[in-house]
């Protein structure tokens, strides 16, 4: 079907945010082949191709922003389903950054409230969602895992959390590498709690200076 091929890919819908005090808007990364507009056509076509769109694609969403002064205007993915209100029913698929843990210095787990309300904006929102990807850098979250006992804590907290989710079939983190850490402990536990983990693996990507004297790498 025309539609299928014109706003159903294979890879992620990629939103970006600029990030500004406030809401930030969501901007769609260019490059993709997906044709929107073929909902502006008439009547007839969006009511068709709508739910091709939102049932069969994957969002991917930016990070909250954890310093907004109200955790409403923080969630980056409410613009999204506020434009597209009740359709957010049929959203299946969603993929957002792992969320950060803390307060690691206090020795208690806890999720930023920002975080809490992403997922309660998804719970009560995309009323069908069957997967929730996270997708987790680990040198951004190494002082959560570094300590076991604390680790364990936070997974917990998250798990408890994706539980409200009465819809949800499957929770993937994807673990995004440079390098080659031994995380098999860790994806353990995420395995134990019924999570699916995988693994995306980068190659270092370098830089250097405009006067060729200095290199950096995304070890630095």
């Amino acid at each position: 079907m025309i539609y299928s091929e014109l706003l159903v890919l294979s890879e992620p819908i990629v939103f970006v945010a600029d990030y500004v005090p406030s809401s930030p808007p969501l901007i769609r990364s260019s490059g993709d082949s997906l044709y929107p507009a073929l909902l502006c056509i008439n009547k007839q076509t969006h009511g068709e191709a709508s739910p091709l769109l939102y049932s069969n694609n994957c969002f991917q969403f930016p990070n909250v922003c954890t310093w907004a002064p109200s955790p409403i205007n923080s969630a980056h993915i409410a613009p999204f389903l506020r434009q597209i209100g009740s359709y957010a029913s049929l959203v299946r698929h969603i993929c957002i950054p792992f969320p950060t843990l803390g307060d690691y210095l206090h020795e208690s787990a806890r999720l930023h409230e920002a975080h809490i309300e992403n997922l309660e904006l998804i719970r009560d929102t995309c009323t069908h969602i069957a997967t929730l990807e996270l997708l987790l850098q680990l040198d951004h979250m190494s002082y959560v895992f570094s300590d076991s006992l604390f680790g364990t804590k936070a997974l917990d907290l998250l798990n408890t959390q994706f539980k409200t989710i009465s819809s949800l079939k499957e929770i993937i983190v994807n673990f995004q590498l440079y390098g080659s850490e031994d995380l098999s402990d860790l994806m353990k536990k995420m395995r134990d709690r019924t999570w699916t983990v995988e693994v995306t693996k980068f190659t270092p990507k370098v830089w250097i200076s405009e006067n060729e004297l200095v290199e950096f790498d995304n070890k630095e």
